[in-house]
């Protein structure tokens, strides 16, 4: 074999080794157009796996060596107005939450949103996660595959497999089903020191009554255009963790109240959630001096739905020739959700406290009932244009799949 046939065939073999090795890297990282999204950078580690696999495709790889928020997204395009259901195969390993926060793992997610489905944490083999969100005013979303959270970083390794997006039905029905949960124990440290609250059988029945006077109130103000079924439970497990900010102070949000009541939101489905606690209004509680203190604290959202904190004061919720209308904070945090959800759809709504500005005060007997009337009835008008806020047409449509 002369030289010139030997170095014909060294070149080839190198062709082809070049060729395989760079196959094997495009393999590894080709991402069928998702983009890596990433909070800190040099702390990830993106791949396609071949060998980590639900099925013949091969999964997709997040690896946080070092605790961060990432994730694989897409932007795609979806009908305004329309319910989506996102389904996908997740395995995850030695999954950790920053300050083993709950609601940071292995997720699906609307980037750019709160919103995302529940969280894998640590060892899970293939499980199946539902995502479940309406379009809204948009035309376009990004969906993304998460290893993180919200504003919060997890360690480990998640592998995603078996993506598919489905298009449901909206759901025209005007029932809420609401879940309320009081919690009979908060158990938590602040500023080193304990603090120790139980809820009272008497603060439990304030709660219940004023669910019941909430499902009548809800139907009679809202005249027949809504209607709610609701469910109370007790939580005796102790709440250990609140969250904190300037302008409410302590209170509790979703990270804190996940790991208790996420398996019964998961099995109901529900709609609206409140948190019910006993909480006092007391200086201590803030870093602050000044105080801000609320007895009901909404506009927050847990896995995509309303959510609300209600702090149980007997003098506020008590049925008497005073106070006519004790389940007003109940309803007034939840048509926080409705002003969020109507803004989000494209509708342009007053603002839920502005009340004044249209001229409704708050009466000593009936609190702002007359300024609910209006407003959950599209009655308040701003330069002849009518703001409706929850009429049959833009109330939140839960994302059933046919």
């Amino acid at each position: 074999m002369n030289s010139k046939k030997v170095k014909n065939i060294v070149s080839n073999l190198f062709a082809i080794i070049i060729l395989l090795i760079a196959l094997v890297i495009y393999r590894k990282y080709d991402y069928n157009f998702y983009i890596k999204g990433i909070s800190e950078k040099g702390k990830t580690v993106f791949s396609r796996d071949s060998v980590e696999k639900y099925s013949k495709e091969r999964s997709y790889k997040i690896e946080n060596k070092i605790s961060n928020d990432a994730m694989f997204y897409k932007e795609i395009n979806v009908i305004p107005n329309t319910p989506y259901k996102v389904t996908c195969m997740i395995k995850t390993k030695d999954v950790i939450g920053d300050q083993e926060i709950p609601t940071a793992g292995a997720q699906i997610c609307l980037n750019g949103t709160e919103e995302h489905s529940k969280v894998l944490q640590g060892d899970n083999d293939w499980t199946k996660i539902e995502f479940y969100f309406n379009s809204k005013c948009n035309d376009k979303v990004e969906i993304g595959f998460r290893l993180g959270g919200n504003m919060q970083n997890a360690s480990g390794t998640a592998w995603f497999s078996d993506l598919k997006l489905e298009e449901g039905a909206p759901n025209d029905s005007t029932v809420w089903n609401f879940g309320c949960f009081i919690l009979d124990y908060v158990d938590v440290e602040i500023n080193g020191e304990e603090k120790n609250y139980a809820t009272t059988s008497q603060e439990k029945e304030i709660v219940r009554l004023n669910m019941k006077r909430l499902e009548s109130s809800i139907k009679q103000m809202s005249n027949n255009q809504m209607s709610i079924n609701y469910e109370i439970m007790e939580i005796e497990e102790p709440l250990t963790t609140l969250s904190f900010d300037e302008e409410n102070g302590y209170y509790i949000s979703e990270k804190d109240a996940y790991k208790l009541i996420e398996p019964y939101v998961q099995e109901k489905e529900y709609d609206h959630v409140f948190v019910c606690t006993n909480l006092p209004l007391e200086s201590k509680l803030t870093k602050n001096k000044d105080i801000c203190e609320w007895v009901g604290l909404g506009n927050m959202m847990y896995v995509g739905k309303g959510f609300s904190n209600i702090r149980i004061m007997q003098d506020e919720y008590t049925y008497s020739n005073v106070n006519t209308f004790p389940e007003e904070v109940f309803l007034h945090e939840f048509l926080h959700t409705l002003e969020r959800n109507s803004k989000e759809y494209g509708y342009e709504v007053p603002a839920l406290h502005d009340y004044e500005k249209y001229n409704y005060s708050d009466d000593r007997y009936d609190g702002l009932r007359k300024w609910y009337i209006a407003y959950m009835n599209g009655m308040i008008k701003t330069n002849s244009r009518v703001y409706w806020t929850t009429s049959r047409n833009i109330l939140y449509e839960t994302s059933k799949i046919n």
